[in-house]
């Protein structure tokens, strides 16, 4: 177990390191699934491990008051100038710098695999009013649009060793551990609901390749054959959709979603 511990805390350290790129090439999730995990009347919501501000743009769309937490100080520089609008500070899952019963709504983007859930949950249980609500979401490659799927396999041996289920495999036991973790014996949550919504994004080919040079297993591989496989799925997504130069086309996004209110 401390050495599972070690690999999650040295692969959540990553991200860092690519901050830019992150907030240049990590999509937001779906409008839809913003609006889904939001409670109605919403007035104050927490991005929690925030990253580079991916949603909580959105959020500050929705919501007139949005804190972001997060914990790479690389990731809150850039997640501070994107987002003028939120208030960004320094905490973890665990930890939260914040009142008790200040939030309607506490959201987490494709960062729940990166908690200890018996900390994090009575801590975000503490920050939540009571009734409101948790929201929990990972936005992933649509890999059940076959052309997505086949381009996508590339990552296949980079995954093999630690993770050798498929992406559908992969988010459906989170959303199992997801449902373990909030059903706990003295857990201040309630029922989980699920569902998942799909949308598009504008791309290019270039583009596209450089977002799974994002992911932390691709960027912790040594830097020339993390260097080979981008190209090699750069050209593969062009000759597969017959891309020339910065031509843009639509990548297609899945974001599958969770909520359980406060009790």
């Amino acid at each position: 177990m401390a050495g599972q511990d070690e690999e999650r805390d040295r692969r959540a350290g990553v991200f860092g390191s690519v901050a830019e790129d992150y907030a240049r090439l990590r999509p937001a999730p779906c409008e839809e699934a913003v609006r889904w995990l939001l409670p109605d009347g919403s007035r104050r919501a927490l991005d929690l491990a925030a990253g580079a501000g991916t949603l909580t743009r959105l959020l500050t769309e929705a919501v007139p008051e949005v804190t972001a937490v997060e914990p790479d100080g690389r990731m809150r520089l850039v997640l501070a100038a994107r987002c003028p609008g939120a208030t960004v500070l320094e905490g973890t899952a665990e930890a939260l710098p914040l009142p008790d019963g200040r939030f309607d709504a506490v959201v987490v983007a494709s960062a729940w695999h990166w908690f200890d859930p018996v900390r994090a949950v009575p801590e975000i249980g503490r920050v939540l009013r009571p009734g409101g609500q948790l929201g929990v979401v990972w936005n992933s490659l649509d890999v059940a649009v076959p052309w997505v799927a086949e381009w996508y396999a590339l990552l296949r041996p980079v995954h093999a060793a630690a993770a050798p289920r498929e992406p559908a495999q992969r988010l459906a036991s989170r959303g199992v551990q997801l449902r373990t973790d909030l059903n706990a014996p003295g857990s201040p949550f309630g029922e989980v609901e699920e569902h998942a919504f799909t949308c598009t994004r504008r791309s290019t080919a270039g583009d596209a390749a450089a977002l799974l040079g994002t992911y932390s297993r691709v960027i912790l591989l040594p830097e020339e054959e993390r260097r080979e496989l981008l190209a090699k799925a750069e050209e593969k997504l062009r000759d597969r959709l017959g891309l020339v130069g910065d031509e843009e086309f639509d990548l297609p996004f899945r974001s599958l979603c969770w909520r359980a209110a406060r009790a």
